[in-house]
């Protein structure tokens, strides 16, 4: 008995400390999902549809314009600022922290993200490093599997991208 004690103490503990970890872990989520939308970064976005076609869009986000790959591979420029990317995050419903992992060797921690904005819901698992970046993405929207990868290192436009509309 009294060897059970101090471990039932350090369970409690342990459950008391950790407890408001896991009540902030939407906060987090949802700071991380600012701070790297608002970071100039490149992408990879590969869906896969329902009957296992997958697309590759790639994209680079700098200060001032946003550059978009399509699957022809011709790089479109778009007027569209960090600054005036959306900062709503309201339809955010519940965030899980489900374990950690690493992502091009830097520690991550994961999260299990259920969303509904502007009535497109979506389960997401996301890697979340200590720098507060999102790393990587997987979900699922509409029965297409999506998995995007941001790199915030590699940040160079393309120098051939067609203008497009925008602001």
């Amino acid at each position: 008995m009294y060897i059970e004690t101090p471990r039932t103490l350090i369970a409690l503990a342990f459950a008391v400390l950790t407890a408001p970890a896991l009540a902030d872990d939407c906060a987090t989520v949802k700071s991380a999902m600012l701070n790297s939308g608002h970071t100039p970064h490149s992408l990879i976005l590969t869906q896969t549809d329902g009957q296992g076609k997958k697309t590759v869009t790639r994209q680079v986000q700098t200060v001032d314009n946003k550059y978009v790959q399509r699957s022809d591979g011709k790089w479109y420029a778009m007027n569209i600022a960090i600054k005036d990317l959306n900062d709503d995050l309201s339809g955010l419903l519940t965030c899980r922290r489900s374990g950690s992992d690493s992502v091009n060797g830097e520690f991550t921690v994961v999260y299990q993200v259920h969303m509904n904005l502007e009535g497109q819901v979506s389960d997401q698992k996301i890697w979340v490093s200590s720098k507060n970046m999102i790393l990587k993405s997987e979900g699922v929207i509409e029965g297409a599997r999506y998995t995007t990868d941001y790199d915030f290192a590699h940040v160079t436009p393309p120098a051939n991208a067609i203008p497009m509309g925008g602001k």
